[in-house]
């Protein structure tokens, strides 16, 4: 397996410039091209356009009316700031990438921009239950970094039992790999019994490959365990593998 593309997106959140920092140093370690989504929010272009909204000065701490042209120069200013600090991480690493502005949210963006062979960055002020949800609703395998300034430590990997051997292990090595210092796999399975045989192939796999990693086994009925076990191990980062997408049905007729 190959990651050849991270996707990171951008809002006014402050964990985005984490997250880009961190996919850019990723992408130059990976050889994988690095593309950004700049998200106008629709929320905000919504909220401008009602004749009652207001916001609220941060110095002067006095309310005036949203203005929708005065938030359009806003979002083309932050998006121009966004390529220039893309163009500043990329070009010493001799990255491929690329910028691409859109409106909507930073969620419903990147879920129907990433694919299955993609790594998706996504910054956070705290991995709590929301943060999982989200990780799972994005077709990719995401890489969930809590705001911090450093991401390289123990490196935390949650994978279905769905997901083939193989492929955990083709994803986790160059993960672990890159944001380094011990790697432990969270198995989510419906039973428990069922999911030893995986966990014995997958660490045998890595153990050809020179990784050793611990293996938990944590029940798909209780999210409470997983995010239990991510509050014990505090890992620097958290992959979360994408289970494959359901097999199609051939029509008859």
């Amino acid at each position: 397996m190959k990651i050849r593309r991270i996707v990171v997106g951008l809002d006014f959140a402050p964990q985005s410039r984490q997250a880009l920092e961190a996919a850019a140093s990723l992408a130059g370690d990976l050889g994988a091209e690095l593309e950004a989504l700049f998200v106008e929010s629709d929320e905000l272009h919504r909220l401008a356009g009602l004749p009652f909204a207001r916001e609220l000065g941060v110095g002067s701490a006095s309310a005036r009316r949203m203005d929708p042209g005065a938030l359009e120069r806003t979002f083309e200013a932050q998006a121009r700031q966004a390529r220039r600090a893309l163009a500043q991480l990329a070009e010493p690493r001799a990255l491929r990438w690329r910028l691409r502005v859109t409106r909507g949210s930073v969620t419903e963006e990147i879920v129907a921009t990433a694919t299955p062979d993609d790594l998706t960055v996504i910054g956070i002020s705290r991995l709590g239950p929301e943060a999982l949800r989200l990780a799972r609703e994005v077709p990719a395998t995401v890489l969930v970094l809590p705001r911090s300034r450093r991401f390289r430590g123990p490196l935390a990997a949650v994978c279905p039992l769905a997901v083939e051997p193989a492929r955990a292990v083709g994803l986790l090595l160059p993960l672990s790999g890159a944001v380094g210092d011990g790697l432990t796999l969270l198995v989510t399975a419906g039973d428990v019994e069922a999911a030893k045989p995986w966990c014995e192939q997958v660490g045998a796999l890595l153990e050809e490959r020179g990784c050793r990693a611990d293996i938990e086994i944590v029940r798909e009925s209780q999210p409470e365990a997983l995010q239990a076990a991510l509050e014990r191990l505090a890992p620097r980062a958290v992959a979360i593998l994408a289970s494959p997408p359901p097999a199609r049905t051939p029509r008859i007729g």
